[in-house]
């Protein structure tokens, strides 16, 4: 008696695991599978009739297309007991066919530098849903299956939703809206196209619940060139908008774009199911600091050294390295550190050239063909760790692909750098701790968002602002306030919203506004200013800094010498939270100014600080560093070799100081 088999479940094998003709990868596979009707007849025409045995490894075409399946058998409970134990049996007209989903966890590395809390938090989210459909179901509520998940070109997007379904090993369905896009158009039927192409990728989908299907460059949604020939605009939102509502249960839907989910068609910002975002942010000092040690680490596993490269001088390239990119991205760090091991490489060559061919010759005299040897490729054995002076070099041409319009260097200060004035140091570090710790949302407190700086020219606001901010991990963007004007009409409102854009999108970070009040002067009464270009200018900044948008991570830091100026508007708790006022140093500050600046020159054992404070009553931090330079001039007129600065040096430049002073 023949015993038969009531069903099979397949399992998709892997490339690599089956031991006969390749055949496709299981995520490929599986997108022959979406239609479980069609496959189920395909694989019935091919083994109706065959004996199968447990565990058999089979090839079956689908879609003239090969897959490799594992077999699972479940046999009739009046099978025949032999053909039980033999764990065989034959395939007829009353067999099921099931296809069996393997999860497995295909990240192998778990951590991941720069972007591991955005890869934890993305995978959280989607283990959730799928973790929590029972109780949603229970409960009545709809659950979130749908994330956004945004941020700057080159920041790391597809790289974080890699590595997080790779922590949980869903089965996972890609498609690209820009590429359907290009090709529908100019067809006649490019709407309809599009529908059928995200209905296939449902269809897809739901044949292998649980699993998420991700949208890539859905941006092209926003980006008016790109659909500049395509029919119907509004239609095309219309259709990606039914897309996203109708993800069916057991499907979880990750759209993947490069600008804010604000800047889409409003359709599609109506989305009932788009209603959670995740944005990707520029990485901080930190961040950068893991990414740089992550990207050099795997170009220097594949390069032979003469020696090793020590881990501490490693730490310290990767740190310093870090502080001198700010505004860059992965991709840019990335093609950064490629472009500083090639001008390594190529440095390692030249300088050691002659040496290399000279020993060629003798290399050749030891070449042996025989036929237990082999030959393999080397460097030259002069290969050195990289330096710095790579780095550099490298620095000025890989530039950020953020803020490229502004300023946004790392300043070289830190609190060091500045002397006195300890007091308004300690209340500025309180203010950047507070202002970029999670602290404060914890406690459910707004936390400050901005500082103002002012008092009279020379007395160091902008040094202790650049000080502030290079103590600090955060991005930074530098702008004059008379940088942002423009002779043409609204460009000056333009820059500066793209300013508060470009540290939205660079968050968290520090905008540091000098001369602020050449854009944010106090509104007059007359019917001149009440509707001129600075009226524009300040509403546009107001509208900015009041969190018309969302500033969550940005940190404005302005520099006045005329508060009484600057419009009230702009003063409120709330915008500038926080008013410092710089004065004229005290005898205290200018002793610290004199260590530090003293500090930077050789001076003469004769220089007495004590006397300098007493001789400076009134000098500002600006005046010190004359009183410095116009030492150093009077010492090298002298026909006399100079090594130092002496005292009458400074007594010289005393006077010629105060005179500048006075007038």
């Amino acid at each position: 008696m023949t015993t038969r088999i009531s069903k099979i479940v397949f399992g998709i094998l892997e490339a690599d695991d089956a031991q006969f003709t390749p055949g496709l990868q299981a995520t490929e596979a599986c997108g022959l599978l979406y239609a479980p009707d069609r496959w189920a007849r395909a694989i019935r025409r091919q083994l109706r009739g065959l004996r199968l045995v447990q565990g058999q490894k089979k090839l079956v075409i689908i879609g003239s297309r090969p897959v490799h399946f594992s077999v699972s058998l479940v046999f009739e409970e009046s099978a025949c007991s032999s053909d039980k134990l033999k764990q065989t049996g034959v395939v007829d007209d009353e067999t099921v066919f099931e296809l069996q989903r393997r999860l497995q966890a295909t990240s192998q590395q778990q951590h991941l530098p720069g972007y591991n809390s955005d890869s934890k938090g993305l995978s959280s989210e989607i283990a959730g849903y799928f973790a929590r459909r029972a109780c949603f179901r229970h409960l009545n509520i709809k659950p979130v299956q749908t994330i956004y998940v945004c941020g700057a070109p080159g920041v790391g997007k597809s790289t974080v939703i890699k590595h997080a379904l790779g922590r949980i090993g869903y089965p996972t369905v890609y498609g690209d809206l820009c590429a359907m896009v290009s090709s529908a158009s100019g067809t006649e039927m490019a709407s309809e196209y599009i529908a059928m192409t995200l209905d296939d990728l449902v269809a897809r989908a739901r044949a292998l619940t649980p699993s998420v299907i991700i949208i890539d460059r859905v941006d092209v949604l926003g980006d008016a060139a790109l659909l500049s020939e395509y029919e119907d605009l509004t239609k095309l939102a219309a259709i990606f908008a039914k897309f996203v509502d109708s993800i069916p249960q057991g499907v979880f839907l990750v759209l993947e774009s490069s600008v804010e989910l604000s800047e889409l068609p409003i359709v599609v910002k109506r989305c009932e199911a788009l209603q959670h975002s995740q944005a990707i942010g520029v990485p901080t000092a930190p961040r950068r600091e893991q990414i740089v040690k992550a990207v050099l680490g795997e170009l220097l596993a594949e390069l032979p050294f003469n020696g090793s490269v020590h881990q501490k001088e490693l730490d310290v390239l990767c740190r310093r390295v870090a502080a001198a990119t700010p505004g860059y991205v992965a991709r840019d760090i990335a093609r950064l550190c490629r472009q500083a091991l090639l001008r390594m490489l190529r440095g390692s060559v030249q300088s050691k050239s002659a040496d290399f061919v000279g020993s060629l010759a003798e290399s050749m005299t030891l070449l042996s063909l025989s036929e237990h040897d082999t030959l393999t490729p080397s460097m030259p054995a002069t290969m050195t760790a990289p330096a710095w002076q790579w780095f550099g070099s490298a620095l000025q041409t890989v530039q950020p692909s953020q803020q490229l319009e502004f300023e946004s260097a790392r300043p070289p200060k830190r609190w060091a750098d500045v002397g006195g004035y300890e007091a308004i140091k300690l209340q500025l570090q309180r203010f950047i701790q507070l202002a970029t710790s999670e602290t404060p949302s914890r406690l459910g407190v707004v936390p400050p968002s901005g500082v103002l700086l002012h008092g009279p020219s020379g007395c160091g606001k902008t040094a202790l602002a650049l000080a502030m901010i290079g103590e600090s991990a955060c991005n930074v963007i530098f702008i004059r306030g008379s940088d942002l004007f423009s002779k043409y009409l609204g460009e000056t409102e333009a820059r500066l919203r793209r300013l508060f854009h470009a540290a939205r999108t660079a968050a968290p970070c520090i905008v540091f506004m000098d001369e602020i009040d050449s854009i944010a002067a106090k509104r007059g009464w007359s019917s001149v200013e009440s509707g001129g270009p600075s009226l524009r200018v300040l509403s546009t900044l107001l509208n900015e800094m009041d969190g018309v948008h969302e500033t969550s991570g940005v940190v404005t830091v302005g520099c006045t010498n005329q508060v009484s100026k600057i419009d009230d508007a702009i003063l409120r708790p709330g915008r500038f939270d926080q008013l410092v006022e710089v004065h004229l140093p005290t005898a205290a500050d200018r002793s610290g100014i004199l260590q530090v600046l003293s500090s930077r020159s050789k001076v003469a054992d004769d220089v007495s600080i004590g006397d300098l404070v007493k001789q400076t009553d009134g000098f500002s931090g600006a005046g010190l560093e004359q009183l410095f330079r116009e030492a150093g001039m009077s010492a090298m007129r002298t026909t006399q070799p100079v090594h130092a600065l002496r005292m009458p040096d400074f007594i010289n430049a005393l006077d010629r100081v105060r005179k500048q002073q006075s007038t």
